[in-house]
């Protein structure tokens, strides 16, 4: 059965991403995608002319995939809190791999990691549309949170609660994630690495939401004097 062009569209940026994840995105050529793709140079060009333009589709991909698991998610949150709880596992879930959706991209290596940030902010295009998406994700946690503090989502008070929260959150998520990849990287020659008591094991996902919301809470009480 022939695929659908956006069959074959997903199917290229798929065998994309497995291929930056493994090689890392210098080091991957179109070459590369149209053989692991069964297509020739040219039938891959219909599609994609560039590696930029299977980054920036690529990135939408991931995104899409994001939003078809989170968005049920939270319609079943009655309440703000239960919206801010909701993201916080669900960002550590995507990102700790417990998604099999996204679990082959966060099994990158730490190397590919930053090569890839170093090539993404090195094109205009593809690094607005992360600082874009970014954006919209922000102004949608601060109504979250402005609701459930019951503030003026405008106040400068309620966008500082926020952008902390964020920080916080995704902070944890860099270092617990990092420091994940790069033991896995070590271990097999430093094998003490294995015994290091900084791998947070006994860390849950509730032990952050409970910091977090704690944070909101504490950091609302402070600023608005309640």
């Amino acid at each position: 059965m022939a695929r659908s062009t956006e069959e074959k569209r997903e199917m290229i940026i798929k065998n994309f991403l497995d291929l930056v994840r493994v090689h890392g995105i210098n080091r991957v050529t179109l070459n590369d995608v149209s053989e692991k793709s069964g297509l020739t140079k040219s039938a891959l060009y219909y599609y994609f002319d560039s590696k930029e333009a299977l980054l920036v589709e690529g990135f939408d991909f991931f995104n899409e995939k994001i939003k078809d698991i989170f968005l049920p998610l939270i319609e079943k949150a009655e309440t703000p809190i239960e919206i801010i709880k909701t993201y916080i596992d669900f960002n550590i879930k995507v990102h700790t791999g417990e998604y099999e959706e996204f679990r082959h991209m966060m099994e990158m290596t730490t190397e590919v990691f930053y090569e890839i940030q170093r090539y993404i902010f090195n094109s205009p295009e593809i690094a607005k549309k992360i600082l874009q998406y970014r954006d919209t994700e922000l102004w949608w946690m601060n109504s979250v949170i402005a609701e459930y503090v019951g503030e003026d989502p405008e106040d400068d008070r309620t966008k500082k609660i926020t952008l902390i929260f964020a920080a916080h959150l995704h902070a944890y998520i860099h270092i617990s994630c990092q420091m994940s990849k790069q033991m896995k990287d070590l271990s097999t020659t430093y094998s003490i690495l294995t015994d290091f008591p900084w791998k947070i094991d006994n860390v849950t996902n509730e032990d952050i939401c409970t910091f977090l919301v704690g944070g909101i809470n504490n950091l609302y009480k402070q600023l608005f004097n309640r």
